[in-house]
């Protein structure tokens, strides 16, 4: 090989690759798209330890869900990582556009339920926004409002009827009984990441038959 063509072809070979170009979110490969319809899109998200994901473009104001706590590196695109640390059950809310990716740095796997906002149903809000009891108001603006619902073994929620659409994701599961107006009572095993949508006008309440303490992040849309 002549002295030029093989100084070249080492300059190649220690040369920084090109940088990744972004992704739309629903193409990343650590978000794996469990529901949607025209009001929300739902990723379960799982990072395993010293691993990342791709940049990736959410183009919806979203939600995040910490199932676990977490030890991050987030790093907005044409910026620097950042520390992100996560406690189990905390709840986030993003605005659109974004583009990120994110770098485990636990010795566990990262995980995440991600709640796309895609749309509003459009139902009147409730008059009355006094919190339920067993609940607590923990984030809220103009697209959602978020509860956080603590249900110990024996205690359940009282009869609750909303007239907003929403997604519950179960941060802490259990044994309960789920009991709905105008259906027979169902006993049902709750596992952390698990969702449920619901559209509004559902009357229901759930009792904590287990011997752990259920918690569930709730989200409602306005």
């Amino acid at each position: 090989m002549k002295p030029l063509a093989a100084a070249i072809f080492a300059l190649l070979l220690i040369a920084p690759s090109p940088a990744q170009s972004p992704v739309p979110v629903a193409n990343e490969p650590r978000h794996h798209l469990k529901f949607e319809n025209k009001f929300v899109r739902v990723f379960d998200v799982v990072v395993p330890p010293g691993d990342a994901t791709l940049f990736h473009t959410h183009a919806n104001d979203y939600l995040f869900v910490s199932i676990g706590d977490a030890n991050l590196k987030a790093e907005v695109l044409g910026g620097q990582p950042a520390d992100l640390i996560l406690k189990d059950g905390e709840v986030r809310f993003t605005k659109a556009t974004i583009t990120h990716r994110v770098i485990n740095q636990s010795k566990a796997p990262f995980r995440n339920i991600t709640i796309e906002v895609l749309g509003s149903p459009g139902i009147k809000e409730e008059a009355s926004q006094s919190a339920p009891a067993g609940q607590t108001l923990v984030l809220e603006n103009d697209r959602v409002r978020v509860w956080r619902i603590i249900i110990e073994p024996g205690q359940s929620t009282q009869m609750h009827s909303g007239n907003l659409s929403g997604l519950g994701v179960v941060v802490a599961g259990g044994t309960a009984t789920v009991e709905e107006k105008g259906h027979k009572p169902q006993t049902v095993s709750l596992a952390a990441g698990e969702f449920h949508w619901h559209d509004g006008g559902v009357s229901h309440s759930i009792k904590n038959t287990g011997k752990q303490k259920i918690e569930i992040v709730h989200i409602e849309w306005k």
